[in-house]
């Protein structure tokens, strides 16, 4: 259950200007008792008052501390409030002693001159008409990025999403939430369809919304690739979207071509049907297909060297190969690129061993690697040769944050500029990739 406090900020102990969290201190209005709260925000003022609705928590270094989910800014009720908010250090330039003077100036008219009438602070000593005017600049600035934060909290919008929605449009806020929520989804990390459609129906933004059935649209697309898939056939991706927007498949059409005209989507057409793809997800696949096929060099073999080979492998395993598992000894060690599959208990393993034996000997190095460590065991019980994860093989650096995301130093040490000093590579359990 949510509780209120209001006090003002006496201090900030921590603040990531990055994501706006902050760990601050607030003096309650009545009993001046300090108060540590947590949360995030685009800005803080300390010398503010401010009303904050929340919870209170346990934590197990820190103590009691508040969690602010949304507040409101008060104004200052008193000279007193008036001169420790300008001496906060909140004004650039305005200390305690000059935020002193300004107050015995104007009394209880200072807010009203500070907001309304800033030039008219030259009146006061050691403040020039260019001071004047540089406050005025940045009291502005301040109150326009209250009233914004305000104007989102309306919406049911988090400090936290506020905080990101402000950093990134500023005062364009207003024009964008009004027109086109939907831009959160495609601008803001974070943001997803879900989350805008909130948004959107509580701004009373129309189930049949043009920016809504594209958002939709782009929305199913993107969840079709969780599932492993880089495009959608159109007639499917209408299904989907119009489950998920409960509109009717005729609104769709006009959409899907404007997306394409806008680069949103690349339309690819078949024997059968028409195909939607994403476009990052486009040039995705049409990159890895470049990749593959530079890859794939053809090796010549001769085939009576090779099947002498062959034989000789058989009699140091003791195994006989099949014609197929013959075959594809001769394609991995003919082809740059290999693929081999088969279900369980076709012999993927003995051949596998098979091609390890035969690029042995021809002297190359083997690297054997799999997606997961159960898998890389699996991999080394199976060929009697180490195998590592793939991580571990392109050498992975870096540490998660402390969401356990990865952070930007994440990055692998093996890549086109320094690529693997082996000969070959053998992956088990590509399709997890």
């Amino acid at each position: 259950m949510s509780e209120k406090v209001t006090g003002y900020i006496d201090h900030v102990i921590f603040r990531n200007d990055e994501n706006g969290y902050t760990v601050m201190v607030l003096k309650t209005a009545d009993s001046e008792e300090e108060l540590t709260c947590v949360g995030t925000f685009p800005d803080v003022t300390q010398g503010v008052t401010i009303e904050a609705e929340g919870q209170f928590s346990q934590h197990h270094i820190y103590g009691r501390q508040f969690n602010i989910q949304s507040y409101a800014e008060k104004a200052p009720e008193d000279t007193q409030a008036m001169e420790r908010y300008l001496g906060s250090g909140a004004i650039k330039g305005v200390g305690a002693a000059l935020a002193a003077r300004i107050v015995r100036c104007f009394g209880e008219d200072t807010l009203r001159i500070v907001e309304e009438e800033p030039e008219r602070l030259a009146e006061v000593k050691g403040i020039s008409e260019k001071k004047a005017r540089e406050i005025a600049v940045q009291v502005t600035e301040k109150a326009d990025m209250r009233k914004a934060m305000m104007f989102l909290q309306k919406y049911g919008i988090s400090l936290n999403l506020g905080a990101k929605i402000y950093q990134k449009y500023g005062q364009s806020v207003y024009s964008v939430l009004q027109e086109n929520p939907y831009r959160l989804a495609d601008d803001i990390s974070g943001v997803g369809f879900k989350i805008a459609d909130t948004i959107a129906s509580r701004i009373g933004i129309h189930a049949d919304s043009d920016y809504r059935i594209r958002s939709g649209m782009m929305y199913t697309l993107l969840q079709a690739s969780g599932e492993g898939h880089v495009y959608l056939p159109k007639d499917e991706l209408f299904d989907r979207a119009s489950q998920l927007l409960q509109v009717d498949v005729s609104y769709m059409e006009k959409h899907l071509m404007d997306m394409a005209i806008d680069r949103k989507v690349v339309l690819k057409e078949n024997d059968r049907e028409v195909l939607v793809y994403p476009s990052q997800y486009y040039r995705l696949e049409l990159n890895t297909a470049r990749m593959l096929t530079e890859l794939n060099i053809r090796y010549p073999q001769n085939e009576q060297m090779m099947e002498r080979r062959i034989a000789q492998i058989e009699k140091e395993t003791g195994t006989v190969l099949e014609e197929m598992q013959k075959k594809a000894v001769v394609e991995a060690a003919g082809n740059g690129l290999f693929v081999l599959t088969g279900g369980p208990g076709t012999g993927k393993t003995t051949t596998i061993n098979a091609i390890i034996r035969f690029f042995e000997g021809e002297g190359a190095t083997l690297r054997l690697a799999a997606p997961t460590g159960r898998a890389a065991k699996r991999m080394t019980e199976a060929t009697g040769y180490e195998a590592q994860t793939i991580h571990r093989l392109l050498e992975l650096n870096g540490v998660p944050d402390e969401d356990g995301r990865e952070s930007q130093g994440v990055h692998f040490e093996r890549n086109a500029e320094n690529p693997l000093d082996t000969d070959v590579i053998i992956i088990d359990e590509m399709s997890m990739v």
